[in-house]
């Protein structure tokens, strides 16, 4: 799945500055994620559209940029999920074969 598809999906439950968001997959799941990599897809996210920005102070009173989903974002979103199911069933259709178990094509 694409990176863009899972950053909009951790940012669906809330606006989150760019290492929260790292964080966040990394205590999702086996996902290792790094800053590196983050931080320019955010930026080009947010100039594509499918973010919206704005500088904060956090907690510790710096100032960091927060991200959230656009309506631009959040329907890419969708379309990512809808693509994902897509591919999931077909995938799960040729692993786990077809109704009776066996693999389309093949005997039983």
């Amino acid at each position: 799945m694409e990176l863009k598809a899972l950053v909009l999906a951790v940012l669906e439950a809330r606006p989150m500055h760019g290492y929260e968001i790292v964080r966040r997959a990394r205590d999702r799941g086996h996902l290792r994620w790094e800053e590196g990599t983050v931080y320019p897809l955010l930026h080009k996210m947010d100039h594509e559209g499918l973010l919206r920005s704005e500088w904060k102070k956090g907690p510790t009173g710096k100032a960091r940029k927060y991200y959230s989903l656009s309506r631009r974002g959040r329907t890419a979103l969708e379309r990512a999920r809808a693509d994902w199911r897509e591919y999931a069933a077909v995938v799960s259709e040729i692993l786990l074969g077809g109704r009776h178990g066996h693999a389309r094509g093949s005997a039983p």
